[in-house]
């Protein structure tokens, strides 16, 4: 009995190793997006820009990262903006992007959120990227470095309109301070003598 008990959990655990191995090469063979040249994937992004991964925030199986852009090759984005990469079967996210990492963005989309897979070219920095895609002739003309916002101005703020105090009024204070004083001194050196 119980060896029955064991070869049917043993049967059990191989059926589920197998359903498990099954769908996990099948989700990883769903993405069949073939790159294509550089000069196509150029074409074919609104937004090709050089940041650092800031912040991950996976929901599901996607994924959003927060971008500090520093350089725009096409279109505009701003110094801080967004990239979102869709998971899950045929989608050919780009997964987890490690923090603190510089990637060349080939994007879609006119603004933040910018989306991006890894079919369309999207990846680590490196000069040697970096010099390929400054070769392609729709980008020939270089980049457009992506400053910092200007700090914030201090800004003066009148808290009252009437005119300042005068002389007499802003002395009143210490010279009621002072008479009490001396009125104190002069109790005391009389307590002191009786």
């Amino acid at each position: 009995m119980i060896r029955a008990v064991r070869l049917a959990a043993a049967l059990l655990l191989a059926c589920l190793g197998l359903v498990a191995t099954v769908a996990t090469s099948a989700a990883a063979a769903d993405c069949t997006c073939r790159q294509g040249t550089l000069e196509r994937q150029v074409a074919r992004a609104d937004a090709i820009f050089i940041g650092t991964v800031q912040n991950v925030e996976q929901a599901g199986n996607d994924w959003t990262y927060d971008i500090e852009a520093t350089r725009a090759y096409k279109g505009a984005p701003e110094r801080e903006t967004q990239v979102f990469s869709a998971g899950g079967a045929r989608s050919c996210g780009l997964g987890e992007l490690p923090t603190d990492t510089e990637y060349i963005f080939l994007a879609t989309g006119d603004a933040a959120p910018y989306e991006a897979d890894s079919c369309g070219g999207t990846a680590e920095w490196t000069q040697g990227k970096v010099d390929k895609l400054e070769k392609v002739a729709e980008l020939s003309a270089g980049y457009t470095a992506i400053e910092p916002p200007p700090p914030p101005q201090a800004v003066r703020t009148k808290v009252e309109d009437s005119p300042p105090a005068g002389f007499a009024r802003t002395a009143a204070p210490g010279a009621a301070a002072a008479i009490i004083g001396l009125l104190g001194l002069v109790v005391v050196r009389r307590l002191n003598r009786g």
